[in-house]
């Protein structure tokens, strides 16, 4: 669902534009399986070690055709296909080997066009062939399910060779998790670095200079001064057959409303509340007597014409309402968000604490935007009687 999400919004963007810019790239890399989590590290010592992988990516290189583009200093959009068989035979008996597809953003850090840093955030779906097993691959911690979420964060290095050929170096993190939506699930987490060489298909088209912007298009910010509230209903599942020994699956229930001021054109910041009803806690703390959990958030969301990416940090009580006493957990979320309409948006959001899954959840919401007008002082101002505001 998560990929199937982000895949309508940048399928929708790259067809907007012209078919031109398009550029196909392939790479290695080397890298080194960690696990964040000393008992399972030390459990799971065996798969620490160096693993290859290869990557084939087709994207294209915006070049101002729409004003978003423009503001995100003309990043790139595309595909990629991730494999690796992680390196040794008795690891991929055990893990197998896995193959992922992701879209992704490229969004660069510095300017110029011979030459590029930039940053690469991609998220898509997993396959991998092997999964835990009580019997036949009972020494399989790290992963429950065959198939995953992909996330790629990684820093890379472009230079210009010739007009339509780059040499692309990188560092950065893969992850494979299913978000505790199967357990075992302690993830698989690659730092690698890459290198290889990327093509145009034809001769790339020219950065449109920033004074023939176009117009404002729908979603997009009109420099007027407002705030948004937006309100959210979010369903996830967990599973914890592992801790338990149970396969039954436990609905998580995620109601929340964000309160969020317009900073710039591409971001918004602001603050959340949100309240988490999650039904295993009937299972792992069976003495509680109201199993609501209230929570508030900061919240920063970047915008990409009908696509944007929230992220949230904040803080969520852990302990029962009716307690003396309060519990604070910190925790994590990003969500990619996909605007149906003027108000109504999709959203698929991953959540965190302490580095650790705790659920995904998928929902709809509702987005209201309030303009306001600050006091003018001194000279009043012009009214043209043909157009009056």
């Amino acid at each position: 669902m998560l990929f199937t999400l982000l895949l309508i919004g940048v399928g929708r963007v790259c067809a907007q534009s012209s078919h031109k810019n398009l550029e196909i790239e392939a790479r290695m890399h080397y890298g080194y399986m960690y696990f964040q989590n000393d008992e399972y590290h030390s459990a799971l010592g065996r798969y620490s070690r160096h693993t290859p992988a290869f990557e084939f990516s087709l994207h294209r290189n915006t070049y101002g055709e729409r004003r978003w583009e423009v503001l995100h200093n003309y990043p790139s959009i595309g595909f990629t296909f991730y494999y690796s068989g992680f390196g040794n035979d008795s690891i991929s008996a055990e893990l197998g080997k896995v193959f992922a597809l992701y879209p992704f953003i490229n969004f660069p850090i510095t300017p110029s066009e011979t030459s590029r840093l930039t940053f690469k955030l991609g998220v898509g779906v997993s396959f991998l062939t092997n999964k835990f097993d009580p019997k036949e691959n009972f020494h399989n911690y790290a992963i429950g399910s065959h198939v995953n979420a992909a996330v790629n964060l990684s820093f890379e290095y472009r230079q210009r060779i010739v007009k339509r050929l780059h040499w692309v170096t990188s560092v950065g993190l893969t992850h494979f998790s299913n978000g505790a939506t199967r357990s075992p699930n302690m993830g698989i987490n690659i730092f690698s670095v890459a290198t290889g060489f990327s093509w145009c298909l034809s001769p790339p088209k020219a950065q449109m200079d920033t004074k023939l912007r176009p117009k404002n298009y729908l979603f997009e910010f009109d420099g007027k001064r407002h705030f948004v509230t937006d309100y959210q209903y979010m369903l996830g599942i967990k599973d914890l057959s592992q801790q338990y020994g149970t396969h039954q699956y436990y609905f998580v229930h995620n109601v929340g409303a964000n309160f969020m001021f317009q900073i710039t054109e591409r971001d918004r910041v602001g603050l959340g509340v949100e309240l988490v009803y999650d039904n295993s806690d009937k299972i792992t703390k069976p003495d509680w007597g109201l199993y609501l959990k209230p929570g508030v958030l900061f919240s920063y969301e970047m915008l990409l014409d009908r696509v944007s990416f929230m992220f949230n940090v904040g803080l969520r009580n852990n302990v029962p309402l009716n307690a003396k006493t309060f519990g604070m957990l910190f925790y994590q979320k990003v969500a990619a968000r996909y605007y149906l309409s003027d108000n109504l948006f999709a959203s698929i959001a991953f959540t965190t604490y302490d580095i650790k899954a705790d659920f995904i959840g998928v929902g709809i919401g509702y987005h209201i935007q309030h303009k306001y007008y600050l006091p003018r002082h001194g000279k009043k101002p012009y009214r043209s009687p043909v157009f009056p505001r």
